[in-house]
């Protein structure tokens, strides 16, 4: 197995000097030589054991001075040369993942991240959403208008009826109603609610390139967007 998945770049170093065996790992550790990138010093840490060690790549001269996360939630100071994903300290209200998935697989992946399905309620809702598309997925979209690159399931469905015929009522996924009065229905005959051997249009996604709605089949397999619960909201969960 792979032992690091090299998530994320997060401390910068001042140190220029490759520490003696003697004097690696976290006993030896000194906070005030490392910090944020804001400036700030750490005050909390989780070294894998025997780092940092502050070892010295022998062809660029250069030390390790940053850190990386295991998929453990370990520390180890590496090269700030090497390529690596990066993590950013984010406060958006939506979190978009560019797995496809289909719209149920969705809703059960947000919960098992401890999330919830993005609920959308108002035009700055949707134009936040927008961002965080933007952030996560880049603003490069697919030629082809129904590219399912192109839409972002939302946790927003349409409430059918005893026979799974559509009402015309659209909640959110966990029950809770409709807030935006006028949502951004993607042109005039939004939503049409098709009907194929496969089931009814039910469920809404998110267009990455006009910020529209449309009503959608839950086969489909798309992007998704969560955001914290609610309950959530007003603490500091990046």
């Amino acid at each position: 197995k792979q032992w690091y998945q090299r998530r994320v770049a997060i401390t910068a170093g001042n140190n220029d000097k490759k520490l003696p065996k003697k004097q690696v790992g976290e006993k030896f550790f000194n906070s005030s030589e490392w910090r944020w990138v804001d400036g700030s010093e750490p005050v909390w840490w989780n070294w894998q054991k025997k780092m940092p060690d502050q070892e010295i790549d022998k062809k660029t001269k250069l030390f390790q001075d940053k850190v990386s996360l295991s998929k453990r939630g370990t520390w180890d100071d590496s090269f700030g040369f090497k390529v690596m994903p990066y993590a950013c300290n984010y406060c958006g209200k939506y979190i978009v993942i560019k797995k496809h998935v289909r719209w149920e697989q969705a809703r059960k992946m947000c919960e098992s991240f401890g999330l919830t399905m993005a609920k959308i309620n108002s035009k700055e809702d949707n134009n936040e959403l927008d961002m965080a598309a933007k952030i996560m997925m880049g603003e490069e979209v697919g030629q082809k208008r129904w590219n399912n690159t192109n839409w972002i399931w939302i946790g927003t469905r349409e409430v059918m009826d005893e026979n799974g015929i559509g009402t015309g009522v659209w909640k959110h996924h966990d029950g809770t109603p409709l807030l935006w009065e006028t949502p951004g229905w993607d042109f005039k005959r939004q939503p049409d609610n098709w009907v194929r051997k496969r089931g009814e249009q039910q469920a809404v996604a998110f267009s990455r390139i006009n910020k529209k709605w449309d009503d959608s089949f839950l086969h489909k397999k798309r992007p998704f967007a969560c955001m914290c619960p609610e309950e959530a909201c007003s603490t500091n969960i990046y």
